[in-house]
């Protein structure tokens, strides 16, 4: 838990500001845990490879937010983290609709995965600043996980 001393170390006075922060961080974590697991039974040799880059690159996202935590450059430098997080969170949808039309990911785990991402770019959003229905939302380039 020492990734999340930042945020929740001695208890601070209540703070949106600070649940926001973790709420952030947590919805991030699920979506992280969550592909961890998805993608540890892909099939095939293109799966696994493909299972190795998804992983790395949902570490990198975890590790952005561990950053944005411990951050020593104030406000400027977490903002940077959880935008590279972010960043990094909608690298991850190419990544994963990819799994997807390769067909080493049934529509199932598709849609579960990027319902879960969803929640984590709209907290992320939310901690920017940018709001929920801002140009900076969910990234819809990819078809909605309801398509197939």
């Amino acid at each position: 838990m020492d990734a999340l001393k930042g945020l929740v170390g001695a208890p601070p006075p209540p703070s949106p500001a600070l649940d926001r922060r973790l709420r952030a961080f947590r919805a991030t974590d699920a979506f992280v845990f969550a592909v961890f697991h998805g993608v540890r039974d892909l099939p095939r040799a293109e799966g696994q490879l493909l299972a190795s880059e998804i992983r790395k690159l949902a570490a990198r996202v975890g590790g952005a937010l561990v950053g944005a935590a411990q951050a020593p450059g104030g406000v400027r430098e977490e903002r940077r983290e959880v935008a590279r997080a972010r960043a990094g969170l909608l690298e991850l949808r190419y990544y994963l609709y990819l799994a997807r039309r390769l067909g080493v990911f049934d529509l199932k785990r598709y849609r579960a995965l990027a319902a879960s991402q969803d929640a984590a770019l709209r907290e992320l959003d939310l901690l920017l600043g940018a709001g929920p229905d801002s140009s900076a939302g969910a990234g819809r380039l990819l078809p909605p996980p309801d398509s197939s």
